[in-house]
């Protein structure tokens, strides 16, 4: 088990509601804590009758949310101005960042949605995103529905598996983003498939 686990699992214990919220929120805000292993545990405590599995998903989505959300406002705020300041002037006006910026702002739903569910993409697109000011309420809804589905896979993986839940975590946590991944690309070319089958062919 991941010794920074090792290490929060008491506080969990110790502290429940507040520890999840507090530490969800710091993994969201900068800190690369793995929020899927610790959901599991916290879920499967939930199991064994320790904790609650609905304020275990409240706290754990909230928490995530309130991270996301002050990184991004610090990011779309002082963000710019701070990186210039410590040398980060050239790569923010390379073309490569630009187009970045330009895919991100054309299309920011569903690489929003999938950066949930893995910790350091989770938190450089909660920075791109306000660096490049995506519109608030866009990132809000797809960010609040993206942490609310992450918290929701990985309490239920955990609180159906209970004791096992470390021996699963780690193979979890590196591959759900991969099958979630395949399955958006699987929906759509079925969606492009189905759209191509219903217009009409000319001539």
């Amino acid at each position: 088990m991941n010794a920074i686990i090792e290490l929060i699992i008491p506080y969990i214990l110790l502290y429940q509601y507040y520890a999840i919220f507090g530490i969800t929120f710091l993994a969201a805000l900068v800190f690369p804590i793995p929020p899927g292993t610790l959901l599991m545990a916290s879920a499967a405590f939930a199991a064994q009758g320790y904790l609650s599995f609905f304020w275990v998903v409240f706290f754990g989505t909230l928490g995530n949310i309130a991270g996301d959300n002050l990184a991004y406002w610090l990011a779309r705020l002082y963000g710019k101005q701070f990186l210039r300041k410590i040398g980060f002037r050239k790569i923010l006006e390379s073309d490569r960042y630009t187009a970045i910026e330009k895919k991100l702002l054309a299309k920011p739903g569903a690489i929003i949605v999938a950066s949930r569910f893995e910790v350091f993409t989770n938190l450089a697109v909660n920075i791109i995103c306000g660096l490049s000011k995506v519109p608030y309420r866009k990132y809000l809804v797809h960010e609040a529905a993206g942490e609310f589905a992450q918290v929701l896979i990985y309490c239920s993986i955990g609180y159906f598996i209970g004791d096992n839940w470390q021996y699963v975590s780690g193979l979890v946590s590196r591959f759900l983003l991969l099958i979630l991944i395949v399955g958006a690309l699987i929906m759509v070319l079925l969606w492009h498939r189905k759209k191509k089958k219903n217009t009409p062919s000319i001539g």
